[in-house]
């Protein structure tokens, strides 16, 4: 089987909310990453735009908590399958930025991105409005910069976008987006934006949400996936393409997010077995489904 990366999962937030099932990550999740083969994955805590400072450090630390007595995951590679805190929204910060980038850092957190579709004190999300970083939001990219933490613009208006590749001194990726090329969504990129995260030698993370692949109403399967990764081959290149999945199957009332083909993690190595019908040679193919994503992370684990 072919092994697999995961830019983007929420699954500290799942966690979080599961305080209950204290060996939730072990006993629900474990046996799903072994079923599809993902050797490598970040886990998310995502903020909406509504939670306090404090809100985000209770989050996190669960999280990290977790992975830490974890019998299965680990930050390193000493267990069958590593991982990394990311953070999806900064809204908890609004004073003392580079002090609490610092104490992301030193929780595990590896990738960050400033905001959710919301509208904080550091940015504004693609769905809220369309403006420029605040000057708060430009110290927390030179922070993230200098500190070590990979910084993610899948949620951020497209001003804000510009902004924060102008700013930022390393690469920058978008963990879970698609192209606007082929469905018009607010949170898919433009080909300058593509353009833009080859240039700074970042990645793109296509996301197999099917609301993000086709219209809602139109049941996108992961055939019509396979034609966004072929456009971002031709487009960027295979070099920056990964793979951001945001699974949501797990969630209440989202069990058929994912494209049809393609249900959940379990079922992760259709992606490799239609990217190869579709004459991806192997070494492509372990580049998207892999190899990327964990190369690119390894400058900051």
């Amino acid at each position: 089987m072919i092994s697999f990366a995961n830019l983007h999962d929420d699954i500290g937030n799942d966690l979080f909310d599961h305080k209950e099932q204290l060996n939730r990550l072990d006993e629900f999740h474990y046996p799903r990453f072994k079923e599809g083969n993902m050797k490598f994955s970040a886990i998310v805590c995502c903020f909406s735009g509504t939670e306090s400072w404090q809100d985000m450090k209770e989050c996190i630390v669960y999280a990290n908590d977790c992975i830490h007595s974890s019998k299965h995951f680990s930050f390193n590679n000493d267990k069958d399958i590593q991982v990394f805190i990311a953070v999806e929204g900064m809204c908890g910060i609004k004073e003392d930025v580079t002090n609490k980038i610092q104490w992301l850092y030193n929780h595990n957190v590896r990738l960050g991105s400033l905001c959710w579709n919301d509208d904080n004190a550091l940015a504004c999300g693609a769905r809220t409005n369309n403006k420029p970083l605040t000057d708060l939001g430009v110290e927390a990219i030179q922070a993230m910069n200098h500190i070590g933490i990979a910084i993610d613009t899948s949620h951020c208006c497209e001003w804000n976008f510009y902004d924060i590749a102008k700013t930022s001194t390393k690469p920058i990726i978008a963990s879970h987006s698609n192209v606007k090329a082929l469905y018009n969504h607010y949170r898919n990129l433009s080909d300058l934006q593509l353009d833009i995260i080859r240039n700074k030698q970042g990645l793109v993370g296509g996301i197999p949400v099917r609301w993000f692949v086709k219209n809602k109403k139109e049941n996108a399967t992961l055939d019509d996936f396979i034609e966004i990764l072929e456009y971002l081959k031709e487009k960027i290149g295979i070099e920056h393409i990964a793979l951001g999945f945001d699974f949501m199957d797990y969630i209440p009332g989202m069990e058929d997010s994912n494209v049809v083909g393609m249900k959940d993690i379990t079922e992760i190595q259709n992606i490799a077995l239609k990217l190869k019908k579709n004459e991806f040679t192997d070494e492509e193919i372990n580049a998207i489904c892999f190899n990327n994503a964990y190369s690119f992370m390894q400058n900051y684990l």
